[in-house]
């Protein structure tokens, strides 16, 4: 009975392998066929490659030949020969990269196919190198090419080389010297294309420059690659450049970040104010205020901040003193050691004429910084017109005592007097222009009973 249903048992799950509908037949036999079809086409990519590779090489001899004789040479033979080295070696790299890209070529055959390709890429850009440095028409195409295939031909070289062999070991020393040198001409492809205003190979450049030692891992130790000749952030501050004139908004905010990192003033802060801009030129305005404030954080006591704190003041007066007061009152609570934030501030009260609360905004604006010329003069300015203030006040009562008059004139000189430190430091900050300090200088002087030196703003007015 056991050996009968033990039987019964392995015929049922015979039945279960080896049944198939014959829709799984077919495709079966196609995914065969296409597998067959695929390697068969790989393979040919490869034996056309490598044919590639060996009429180059024949070329490159006759070349070398002909230079032999001398003055005898044949100039037009060797150019005919030049210019085949390079249209057959940029069909060959193409073809090898392509086969090698895929799953169907033996092991045995990468290292010989890499070198290959490493033969007639290094051919190619060595030429395009030569024209681009004479300032001579260049394929930036077929040097952008090369350079991909020089990379990827030396990691195949590293990765399928027998060191034992002594023919591949002297190639794979040579590569290890090469390899890293690969990470520089990024650099190079990434600038050629900026300059010809080629975004698009400018971006595949960069990246392959920022992310060779994460591709690469082999090379991220090599002091070439971690100490690279140029920051990524110089590029990357090209491309934003050129974006911003193309109105490139995307481009621009995937470069941002790296662009800011470039360690040039005038560029970080081009960085900085360009995407506001943007938005700005565009109409949307809401967006230009989040990023105006974006800015601001950023770097809230630079020119570009103070910049940014001014523009949205102007924003926010616009739309009246509320808006004013609201957005003030933000940027001493978020920035409370910035003179910039605390100036405006001040201005706001300055603006609704409060020039007692005012002051005590451009006050902290000097204390944080004491050449801040715009605080220095509003703190003298605010105590101008408050002693002005007082004085009409005092000449519109009926006072009945000299005390009291005597009083009231000591306060307004008193106001006065606070003054004048101010506006003589703003002197010092801002002589040039003696039109905005001469003249309160000269009524403050006159109060005070400081005769020669309101005579001396009179002649700088006069």
């Amino acid at each position: 009975m056991k050996k009968i249903l033990f039987t019964i048992a392995l015929a049922l799950f015979t039945g279960s392998v080896m049944a198939q509908t014959p829709e799984e037949k077919a495709a079966e036999k196609a995914a065969k066929a296409a597998l067959k079809e695929a390697t068969k086409q790989a393979n040919k990519k490869l034996s056309d490659g490598m044919a590639c590779a060996t009429e180059v090489q024949t070329l490159y001899q006759a070349i070398q030949m002909e230079q032999q004789k001398g003055e005898s040479s044949n100039d037009l033979l060797i150019a005919e020969n030049e210019a085949k080295i390079q249209t057959v070696s940029l069909e060959g790299i193409a073809l090898l990269t392509e086969a090698l890209s895929t799953e169907y070529i033996k092991d045995n055959k990468k290292f010989q196919a890499y070198k290959a390709l490493d033969d007639m890429a290094t051919m190619v850009l060595n030429s395009e190198l030569v024209k681009a440095s004479k300032k001579e028409p260049y394929n930036r195409e077929a040097l952008a090419s090369s350079i991909f295939a020089i990379t990827d031909a030396c990691h195949g070289q590293l990765t399928w080389g027998n060191v034992e062999d002594q023919t591949q070991n002297l190639s794979i020393q040579s590569v290890k010297l090469k390899f890293p040198k690969t990470h520089t001409y990024y650099a190079y492809l990434c600038q050629f294309c900026i300059e010809a205003k080629d975004l698009e190979g400018a971006q595949k450049a960069l990246d392959a420059y920022i992310n060779f030692p994460v591709k690469y891992p082999e090379m991220a130790d090599n002091d070439i690659v971690k100490n690279p000749e140029y920051p990524a952030s110089q590029f990357a501050f090209n491309i934003f450049y050129t974006a911003f004139n193309d109105k490139n908004a995307e481009l621009m905010d995937k470069y941002y970040d790296l662009a800011l990192q470039f360690d040039n003033k005038e560029s970080h802060n081009f960085v900085l104010r360009a995407k506001p801009q943007m938005l700005k030129d565009q109409g949307k305005t809401e967006e230009w205020i989040v990023a105006m404030k974006e800015m601001i954080a950023l770097a809230p006591d630079s020119e570009v901040g103070e910049i940014g704190m001014q523009q949205l003041m102007a924003h926010y007066n616009s739309a009246g003193n509320e808006a004013v007061d609201a957005y003030t009152k933000e940027l001493v609570e978020k920035y409370p050691e910035s003179k910039v934030a605390n100036y405006c501030r001040g201005f706001a009260f300055y603006a609704k004429s409060d020039f007692s609360n005012a002051i005590t905004f451009f006050q902290k604006s000097v204390e944080i910084d004491p050449d801040y010329a715009d605080g220095v003069y509003n703190c003298g300015y605010c105590y101008y017109q408050n002693a002005l203030e007082k004085a009409r006040e005092i000449s519109g009562k009926k006072m009945k005592s000299q005390a009291a008059i005597k009083a009231a004139e000591d306060e307004v000189k008193g106001l006065f007097a606070k003054a004048a430190p101010y506006f003589e430091r703003y002197r010092e900050l801002e002589d040039k222009d003696p039109s905005k300090w001469a003249s309160p200088l000269k009524v403050i002087y006159n109060n005070i009973g400081e005769k020669e030196k309101a005579a001396e703003m009179d002649a700088y007015l006069n």
